[in-house]
Order: structure tokens, then C-alpha cells, then sequence
């Protein structure tokens, strides 16, 4: 009650604005606004005959209630393939029978626990395990059960140039010693590893995604296991691009790649983005060369602050029409400085929100043709030429909207439950498994709580 009425503290409160609210005036949206008729269009609707959505979940449970701060992160990430004209056949019939809907999309899923804080292999700290078992699960995930190809191989392409993976990687901290690699200190590692010259410590491909710096030995490592899942589905991502225009390259135009989420990499991850930004680019010049459409690439976001922005602003932005958002425009709803340059250093597609024919609203990234940075503080890469296959994939997910959940499409809806991991009992049952497993660790009933439905 103090706190309630202390008159510092309302007058702190009645000080602040929102940012992010509904703009005072419509024409800062709608002069920002395009029909999707105006836009440039790279490819034909009728030819896009499948999406290839990957998508992630990760959870992290305590061990026991004698250790609490002992944790056990699971992972698991799905790749989702879904018939686009099956979709739009059963969309006509008014009845629909659910073995169509099933027999119209196929998964694959992967899954991997990560130690979390005080758990170690013999003879390595628990951040050294956590390095090593990063990179086991690289070297072990295939992105599909027909292929050879793994996560490693999707780094190391990611490295490389279209049809040449790169044979090693170049570090820029030992992981061992924290010394930063320069023109007369090199930290090379390939596929089989290397080695520190100054301290000896062993190196992984897995250290390039520095989510080792953030290991937490006494806490929650859920962070770091966050990173790990978004690299392993933009990486997942790559093995279904570079698989496809290794071994049939036109399959590239009949497809859409989604990814859940952002296409951006955030956090210790943020200096793969120019690495994804050339790859792709590099990618839709290969395409160019050959008479294919560039590959149709998009992030839709199902929450967050732009989420929330695109559903206070729907009514404004005409049905069927994108809304382009500038630097300026995000810097003011975001509460930045009016030079600010978002989003340069972590984002290789630049955001839009575009309003289905339906009425709601989608956040979408969109990479731009090659050779372009999404948010360089150009004019051109704020204007509308710069992204040619922006209006084909709009056009395709005015036909893949479904009521399942707000923002949703039904491939990442297909794709989000193929990769969930569950919850409540299912929780348990994973907090269950670790104490089974884990050597020293007893089995704790009290740890494993059913959920809230059982005990009413």
C-alpha cells in the first residue's frame, strides 16, 4: 500500500507513453501501404506446389528438489512438408476428411538433451561439456532420414560459396583462453576439430555459435538453449536449399521455405547473419543464372512487439495491401533514436506487414535480391524493387491462413506440432527421464508435478 501511494511512483507512471500504440494519424501507415497488384512479381502462384517449414521447441526442467539448480535442457526440431495443392483442393469441398489433411503433409524431428548447469563429462568443466555435446549433436542431426547431410555440413555451406563448402571455419575468441584470433594469431577448426596454439584447448565447429559464452554453471541455461534452437532451424533450413540445388535444382521454384519466426540471428549468434545474408544472396544468383525464380524464403512471426503493432494497426492497412516498415517508422514505435540503423547487424530479410484478403494481419521477413543488405539505411533497400518475390509469397499465404490460433498459417501450424515439446504430464515425464539417467541423481516424485487439471 506504501508503493500504491507514494506520489514519485505515480508520477513516474504518468510520465511514460507507449510507443508502439495505434499512431495518431492513418496517413503515417497508409502512405506506407502497396496493393499487392503494384508490387513486382517474380514466378506464378499456380506453380508453388509445396512449403518446407522447420520450426523448434526447447524446454528446461530441474532435476531433482535435493537440486534444484542441476537442469536438463531437450530440444526438438521438426521439418514439415506440406502439398499446397491438396490444401487448395480440400479449401473447395465442404466436407473434409481428416486422412487428406494427413496424407497432404510428411515431418522429420530431431531431438537432443543439453547439459545444463552441473553436469559434466569426466574430466571437463561444464562448460567444456556443454561445447562437446553441441557439437555431437551437430555432427549427429540429420535434416532429413533419406540424406547424409547434417547440421555440420549446413555450417560448413554456410561458409562456403554455392556448391563449395567450406573446409574449415575461422574463430574469433578461443573458447579455452579468450584470446582474440588476428592476422598472426589464427583459430581454424574443420569437420574433425582443432586446437588452440596458445593454450591447447580443443576447438569444435559448434564454437562458431558461441553459445558457450553464454553457459551458465550455477543457473538456468536456458538461453544458451534457445540459441542452440534457433541455429539448428536456420541451419535445418540451409540442408533443405543446398540439398535441393545439389540434386534438382528446379524443385527450388516449386517450393517455400518458412521458418518460424524472424529471419535474423540475435545474441552471440548475430555475426552468422552476413554468412546467411551472402549465402542466400549467393544462392539467388546461382538461381538467376539458371532461369529459376530465387528461392522463396520467409520468417513469419506468430508474437512479439511487431505482432502486437501489426494487430493495433489492421484497420488502417487496406485488405490485401503490405505495409513497408522504414527505419524511421520502427524507430519511433520502438522508442529509438531517429538515426538509429535497426536491425544491421542481426536481420538477413527485412519485416513487413502484410494484410490478408481475410482481414488479419501477418509479420513477415522477406531477404532482399542479391547483393543487398535489408537494413543498410539505403533508399533502395527500403523500396519496394528490392524484394521481387515479396508479392508471390504473400499471394501464397493468402491461401494457407487458418483459424487454429491468431497470426497462424498452416504449415507452421503443422510444423509447430510437429516440434512441440509437451507439457504438464508430459513435462514430468521428461524431468522422470533425467533422474532415471543421470548418474547420482535419485528418483524424486516430488519433482515430477502433475498438472493443475489433476489436482482440482
Amino acid at each position: 500500500m506504501d508503493t500504491v501511494r507514494n506520489e514519485a511512483v505515480r508520477a513516474a507512471l504518468q510520465r511514460w507513453s507507449i510507443t508502439s500504440a495505434r499512431p495518431d494519424s492513418e496517413k503515417g501507415v497508409t502512405e506506407l501501404c502497396s496493393p499487392l497488384e503494384d508490387l513486382p512479381l517474380s514466378g506464378k502462384l499456380e506453380e508453388v506446389d509445396f512449403s518446407i517449414t522447420v520450426d523448434g521447441s526447447d524446454t528446461e526442467v530441474e532435476a531433482t528438489r535435493n537440486h534444484p539448480t542441476v537442469k536438463v535442457g531437450y530440444l526438438r526440431v521438426a521439418g514439415s512438408v506440406v502439398r499446397l495443392d491438396a490444401f487448395r483442393n480440400l479449401a473447395r469441398v465442404k466436407h473434409i476428411d481428416p486422412r487428406e489433411v494427413r496424407n497432404s503433409h510428411s515431418e522429420y524431428a530431431f531431438d537432443v538433451a543439453l547439459p545444463g548447469s552441473q553436469l559434466t563429462r569426466p574430466g571437463m568443466t561444464g562448460v567444456e561439456t556443454w561445447r562437446a555435446e553441441l557439437e555431437d549433436f551437430l555432427h549427429n542431426s540429420r535434416f532429413d532420414s533419406n540424406t547424409e547431410m547434417t547440421l555440420t555440413d549446413a555450417l560448413l555451406a554456410l561458409h562456403g560459396t554455392r556448391g563449395k563448402p567450406a573446409s574449415e571455419i575461422s574463430l574469433r575468441v578461443c573458447p579455452g583462453c579468450g584470446l582474440k584470433a588476428t592476422k598472426s594469431f589464427t583459430l581454424t577448426v574443420t569437420k574433425e576439430g582443432g586446437s588452440c596454439h596458445s593454450c591447447n584447448t580443443h576447438l569444435y565447429l559448434a564454437d562458431a555459435l558461441r553459445t558457450h559464452e553464454e553457459y551458465n554453471s550455477e543457473g538456468s541455461n536456458f538461453t544458451p538453449l534457445g540459441r542452440v534452437m534457433t541455429a539448428a532451424e536456420r541451419l535445418m533450413s540451409v540442408c533443405y536449399l543446398n540439398f535441393f540445388a545439389d540434386t534438382a535444382p528446379e524443385v527450388l521454384r516449386h517450393t517455400l521455405f518458412i521458418t518460424d519466426g524472424p529471419l535474423a540471428m540475435f545474441g552471440p549468434l548475430a555475426p552468422l547473419k552476413r554468412r546467411f545474408e551472402e549465402h542466400l544472396g549467393d544462392l539467388a544468383a546461382w538461381c538467376a543464372k539458371r532461369n529459376l525464380v530465387a528461392p522463396l524464403i520467409v520468417g513469419i512471426e506468430k508474437s512479439g512487439a511487431f505482432v502486437e503493432h501489426a494487430e493495433l494497426i489492421k484497420d488502417i492497412i487496406p485488405l490485401g495491401h503490405v505495409m513497408r516498415l522504414t527505419n524511421t517508422y520502427i524507430n519511433r514505435i520502438s522508442g529509438r533514436p531517429e538515426g538509429n540503423h535497426y536491425g544491421v547487424d542481426e536481420f538477413y530479410g527485412r519485416r513487413f506487414i502484410y494484410r490478408t484478403r481475410t482481414g488479419d494481419p501477418l509479420v513477415i521477413t522477406v531477404p532482399p535480391k542479391a547483393g543487398l543488405s535489408p537494413y543498410d539505411g539505403s533508399p533502395e533497400v527500403e523500396g519496394w524493387d528490392a524484394y521481387p518475390t515479396l508479392r508471390l509469397i504473400c499471394e501464397i499465404l493468402d491461401s494457407l491462413r487458418t483459424r487454429m490460433y491468431q497470426h497462424a498459417v498452416v504449415p507452421i501450424a503443422l510444423a509447430h506440432s510437429a516440434a512441440a515439446l509437451p507439457l504438464g504430464v508430459g513435462r514430468s515425464v521428461l524431468t522422470m527421464m533425467a533422474q532415471q539417467n543421470i548418474p547420482g541423481l535419485k528418483l524424486d516424485l516430488q519433482a515430477v508435478q502433475p498438472p493443475t487439471y489433476f489436482k482440482n
